[in-house]
């Protein structure tokens, strides 16, 4: 089982004290980060504060005063004791943190060539060399055309049903179509119409 952490005393100053009197605990004024001593290096501390109180209010550990006087703030410390675990590392002679901690390697996004853009003198965008359509909104709109039948009847055609069940007799663009499989008036006479239905006249019962 895990030693239990002896309970401590505080003392009307606000420094505490372990049950046996012989560590003293308090806290850095800036950071809130608490340090301690031996009756020895207590006695010691105190007696260069002047009192127990005054070391309260005013203490701030060493490492600390060092980052202030180098001009940074309460916040900054702060920020740098979390990620280093609490602790401040050496400043350089320039104020810098001699040790950051290590950054996680992450994959490095991909870097894209932005497009080459091309402005005349108003600033206006007027070409751009490899992506010519980012400055013209009607780049893919083509110029609209009338159908032509006869290029569109060249190789196939238009209406198969048509072709198939009436030989292309009665077609609405007969005359225009240029597809050479198209049946002529000749193929019409005497052939029959597909699946037509032939009603066959009865004679009357007598």
């Amino acid at each position: 089982m895990p030693r239990k952490a002896s309970p401590r005393i505080k003392l009307p100053s606000g420094v505490e004290t372990s049950a046996n009197g012989n560590y003293f605990y308090w806290k850095c004024n800036v950071t809130g980060k608490e340090t301690f001593a031996d009756k020895a290096r207590f006695a010691a501390v105190v007696q260069n504060y002047g009192s127990e109180s005054k070391l309260v209010k005013e203490y701030v550990l060493a490492p600390v005063k060092k980052y202030l006087n180098a001009g940074f703030d309460v916040d900054a410390i702060k920020g740098i004791m979390e990620a280093n675990g609490g602790d401040l590392p050496k400043l350089e002679a320039k104020g810098k943190p001699t040790h950051t901690p290590k950054k996680k390697r992450g994959r490095k996004p991909k870097e894209t060539a932005l497009p080459a853009v091309v402005k005349d003198e108003s600033g206006e965008v007027v070409s751009n060399e490899k992506y010519p359509w980012s400055s013209n909104p009607d780049y893919f709109k083509s110029v609209p055309t009338p159908m032509s039948i006869e290029e569109t009847t060249k190789d196939s055609c238009a209406y198969p049903n048509r072709y198939l069940d009436v030989l292309c007799k009665g077609c609405s663009i007969y005359d225009q179509c240029a597809f050479n499989g198209k049946y002529s008036e000749k193929d019409w006479k005497g052939s029959k119409v597909r699946n037509e239905v032939v009603v066959k006249k009865l004679d009357s019962f007598s």
